[in-house]
């Protein structure tokens, strides 16, 4: 029923490797960084969600759980998007969906919304931003695939060596 995401006009266009590549590049990084610190950062947060709900630590660890498993278990989703609308739309949708998970998680009054607007609907749209950003990476580049996909996951590699420095 899923599947990958099959690039269809890969022999018409050669990859540029460069030009406006680069600032697809510069765009996956930031959304490789969005994606990985975010279910992190709201560990930040714990102390404040413990008090302000009145719930245990893994009650509230629940939210980085969702939201991670939003981000990596709808892969064949995504596939199957991208495959039917296309890189762009599909990032456009995802960006919706993160700000507006983010935006009603600000208006939440129990632990319960948390989970569905921080956890689901931000984890769907982060998603949705995450693995199509990807797939266009690889359409930009061919010769300098592996150094532009290094660049790419230094948004992850860089927030790990900044945690490690402060402990």
């Amino acid at each position: 029923m899923g599947g990958a995401a099959v690039d269809v006009d890969a022999g018409a266009v050669k990859a540029p490797d460069g030009g406006w590549g680069w600032a697809v590049l510069a765009g996956c990084f930031v959304i490789t960084g969005f994606s990985y610190a975010f279910p992190k950062a709201v560990s930040v947060f714990f102390k404040e969600l413990i008090r302000e709900f009145g719930v245990g630590y893994s009650d509230t660890a629940w939210i980085s759980s969702i939201l991670l498993a939003m981000l990596y278990g709808t892969g064949p989703l995504c596939s199957v998007l991208v495959n039917r609308f296309g890189c762009r739309p599909v990032m456009m949708v995802g960006g919706l969906f993160a700000s507006l998970g983010m935006i009603l998680a600000s208006f939440s009054t129990s632990i319960i919304h948390i989970y569905l607007t921080a956890g689901v609907i931000t984890g769907l749209g982060l998603a949705l931003n995450f693995q199509p950003s990807l797939i266009m990476l690889n359409r930009y580049f061919s010769e300098k695939r592996p150094l532009a996909n290094g660049l790419s996951a230094a948004g992850k590699r860089s927030k790990r060596r900044r945690q490690r420095k402060r402990s």
